[in-house]
């Protein structure tokens, strides 16, 4: 069907127990250029070494049934890939979360981002980004589709089609997006994280967004939340229709995710599911309100003080995942020395001399407090160094 310019862009939403059906019923209802003879990429989320379809990561089912649905339409080339967070090697992510039979499909050519040589790309339009370096492959693919899960973010609101193109950023240049600074008169309520992805649509804009929502995750997103099962497929060619409506089917709104509220002012575009021509046009049976990321993160743990100042997920799951599995080493602590200071993130005021400090962005402290190097360390590092500690004080 001929679409013109002032059409709503559309969305189709569709469900099923069995998430292939879903994926080729909700990619049949959208009108999708001639994609024969073109390189594509498929790009899930796969940024941490997690188990398949504990909505963590990208479930595999759903990229082979978009695999599967496209090999069956266009003859090309294509592709998969991702980089993940610092620390993670891409290989053993995509192992570990079940992608195996895919990496090893003649047809489909599993790509590790970190490998090549990186690019750097202009971004005419930023705000707070003038440049950033992306992976090497980066202009070898003529049509890029998104496969994010559906998942709570604890800095962001919540991850979906855009900020998952992060994963297209060369190794620790993903970190910079945590560090930057900027006046008041340019963040104007929004934080520099957030000011930073939607920069990133400047040039990282994918082609199609499929969203996952076969396993969502609510709560303490993206690593530390809650299984939610779904059975949900949301498709658009509109990559910020897509996420606004995956964000209607999770019962919020735009404004709780700032990236994706900054995208509409500037572009004067989408800013509710009333902008989206969705198919069906009742998508009332497809809403599960997940419960929404903690505004503050806090530790429910009297022998533990957490000081949190501008921290990204990595280092605060590696605490969590600490927490979690340290038991022992968090008790003889605090039966010694009372409750632990555990502080992470680049902003954190002046430590006490025994404050842990977890993680690189710390390093302008480590004189003053007990540091624990890493991008991010791993929780066994964090008890290791804190076990260390207590022995030699003793």
């Amino acid at each position: 069907m001929k679409r013109f310019p002032d059409m709503k862009p559309v969305c189709s939403v569709a469900k099923d127990e069995d998430i292939s059906k879903a994926v080729f019923q909700a990619l049949s209802k959208i009108d999708l250029p001639d994609l024969t003879g073109k390189n594509i990429l498929l790009k899930p989320n796969v940024g941490r070494k997690a188990k398949k379809n504990t909505a963590i990561n990208t479930s595999p089912d759903v990229v082979k049934a978009v695999f599967d649905y496209l090999r069956l339409n266009y003859r090309a080339d294509y592709f998969i890939g991702d980089s993940p967070i610092t620390g993670v090697v891409s290989r053993e992510a995509f192992i570990e979360s079940g992608y195996s039979p895919l990496m090893n499909c003649k047809d489909l050519h599993y790509l590790d981002f970190d490998k090549r040589k990186p690019l750097t790309v202009k971004i005419t339009d930023g705000r707070i980004l003038n440049e950033i370096k992306v992976t090497g492959y980066f202009k070898e693919f003529d049509y890029i589709i998104s496969i994010p899960v559906l998942k709570m973010h604890m800095h962001t609101g919540a991850t979906l089609s855009l900020k998952n193109m992060k994963g297209m950023i060369y190794k620790k240049e993903k970190v910079k997006l945590h560090q930057l600074h900027c006046s008041d008169a340019v963040k104007k309520g929004f934080k520099e994280l957030d000011i930073a992805i939607a920069d990133l649509a400047d040039v990282l804009a994918p082609d199609l967004a499929i969203i996952d929502a076969y396993y969502a995750m609510e709560g303490m997103g993206p690593s530390a939340g809650d299984r939610v099962k779904m059975n949900t497929i949301i498709c658009s060619t509109d990559y910020h229709a897509a996420d606004v409506g995956a964000l209607a089917l999770a019962g919020m709104k735009i404004e709780q995710v700032p990236h994706l509220q900054l995208l509409s002012e500037r572009k004067k575009g989408i800013r509710s599911i009333d902008d989206i021509e969705t198919i069906p046009g009742d998508i009332a049976p497809f809403v599960t309100r997940l419960k929404l990321p903690p505004r503050e993160i806090k530790i429910n743990n009297c022998k533990v003080n957490l000081i949190d100042f501008g921290s990204c997920s990595a280092c605060l799951f590696s605490i969590f995942q600490f927490l979690t599995h340290n038991d022992k080493v968090i008790e003889n602590y605090f039966q010694e020395y009372g409750q632990m200071n555990i502080a992470v993130g680049k902003g954190i005021p002046d430590p006490s001399a025994e404050t842990f400090l977890v993680g690189n962005c710390t390093i302008h402290k480590k004189h003053q407090g007990i540091f624990i190097k890493g991008c991010p360390p791993t929780q066994s590092s964090i008890a290791e160094t804190i076990g260390t500690n207590e022995r030699s004080r003793s």
